[in-house]
């Protein structure tokens, strides 16, 4: 009725691997991919306080408080506003801002922006028509850069000094031919 069989065995030479897993959990120290849905503040929303996380951020609400998304990207959109300071890897601003602007990487200011206070950054892309008053600091060595994001704030390709002064050379060179060559053309004529 019953019978007791005896399992099969594996042989000790065989080995089984582990299933390949295309998932990958990010960690801490690393963003998250696009492939998740950012984060966002919706447009009848106000929050006071500190916003903080590790995913993108939409802001189409208001803030009133310090936005600390420092490894991702911040967007704040044109019915956006923020009171407040904002660190983030990238921002884009097309809404409106009264406080520090600090990205480790870029900030792009949009034509709809109007900005009051600091902008402090590597890269910084500011359009046509987008109203700014305060001051911009561009230097990768900025002191409130290195505090915020630990040294690790990425620097733009840096422009060689040497090919810039090439090219002036050529132009001068250039136009230097080309007056030579104007003025033998009206000896000609």
């Amino acid at each position: 009725m019953f019978s007791k069989h005896k399992p099969t065995s594996v042989p000790a030479d065989h080995t089984v691997s582990p299933p390949a897993s295309s998932y990958s959990a990010p960690t801490r120290d690393e963003p998250r991919s696009g492939s998740g849905r950012p984060a966002t503040i919706g447009a009848h929303t106000s929050i006071e306080g500190s916003v903080i996380g590790e995913e993108e951020l939409i802001i189409d609400g208001q803030v009133v408080g310090t936005v600390e998304f420092k490894r991702n990207t911040v967007s704040i959109g044109t019915d956006g506003r923020v009171e407040g300071d904002i660190f983030a890897q990238t921002l884009h601003v097309a809404g409106s801002v009264e406080g520090r602007l600090i990205a480790s990487h870029k900030i792009t200011v949009h034509h709809t922006a109007q900005i009051t206070g600091t902008i402090i950054t590597p890269c910084l892309v500011l359009e046509d028509g987008a109203v700014f008053q305060g001051s911009i600091d561009m230097d990768a060595e900025n002191d409130v850069l290195r505090a915020a994001f630990g040294g690790s704030v990425s620097q733009p390709a840096p422009q060689s000094h040497t090919q810039f002064d090439a090219e002036t050379d050529i132009d001068d060179d250039d136009a230097e031919a080309s007056a030579e060559t104007e003025a033998q053309r009206e000896e000609n004529t």
